[in-house]
């Protein structure tokens, strides 16, 4: 997938944007955690915390799953390649993602069909690009980081079983559900928050696939953190399960 990558350094910034929360770690703690109204004040904070960055420093910034989104493609008959398919999730991009029509779109190489693919709106990556600059390595998903600290794929878990695999991944906005059957995803949809607390979402969510909501991890991101708290490794700015 286009968002994989190697855990970041001691000397790398990890970055969260989203239409209502920013985070900004370095080394494991939180120097930022602000809450926002939309993307110019999501990028005036951003670009606040990276000026206190240390010279040198590189960064990685993950985004909402309002910003990046995944979808599914139907099956095509006579699709003669890549650039075809391509050409068809683009023309999808605003009914099935809900983003501009000009949003650059990825294809999931590991998944012959349906297709997987992921869109980010265009508007956000220049703007991200343009603030990281030299010092970007790389604007990804939080829910592709998600799938990481859950356990390299949702395929790898649902190998061994008969059962469908089901990963649930609430950033500052979005419900984020995956459901994959082996190895190949049947269900990849984002559901807005609105206010309402995940499991809600998730549950009424789950009427429509006929999922136990028993059989489901539900990753959250840390909408109540604060700066100077630790970030997390594996995944930054989850928010901690209680003992």
């Amino acid at each position: 997938m286009w968002w994989a990558g190697k855990r970041a350094s001691a000397r790398t910034a990890v970055a969260y944007a989203g239409e209502r929360a920013v985070r900004l770690s370095l080394g494991g703690v939180l120097l930022v955690a602000a809450d926002v109204e939309g993307r110019d004040a999501a990028l005036a904070a951003l670009a606040a915390g990276i000026r206190e960055l240390p010279r040198g420093t590189s960064l990685r910034v993950t985004v909402s799953g309002a910003v990046s989104t995944p979808f599914l493609l139907p099956e095509v008959a006579g699709v003669a390649g890549e650039a075809d398919w391509i050409a068809i999730a683009r023309s999808m991009v605003e009914d099935r993602a809900g983003l501009p029509a000009d949003s650059p779109v990825w294809l999931d190489g590991g998944q012959s069909s349906p297709r997987m693919a992921v869109a980010i709106d265009a508007a956000w990556r220049d703007a991200l690009i343009a603030l990281g600059g030299r010092s970007l390595e790389s604007v990804r998903p939080w829910w592709a980081l998600a799938i990481e600290a859950a356990g390299s794929t949702l395929a790898a878990g649902a190998a061994t079983s008969a059962m469908a695999t089901v990963l649930a991944i609430a950033d500052s906005e979005e419900l984020v559900l995956l459901i994959a059957e082996g190895d190949t995803y049947r269900v990849a949809q984002t559901y807005p928050l609105d206010g309402e607390s995940a499991s809600v979402v998730l549950n009424r969510a789950l009427v429509t696939h006929d999922v136990p909501a028993a059989r489901i991890e539900l990753i959250e991101f840390d909408t109540g953190a604060l700066p100077g708290q630790q970030a997390g490794e594996a995944l930054p700015f989850r928010k901690e399960i209680a003992a």
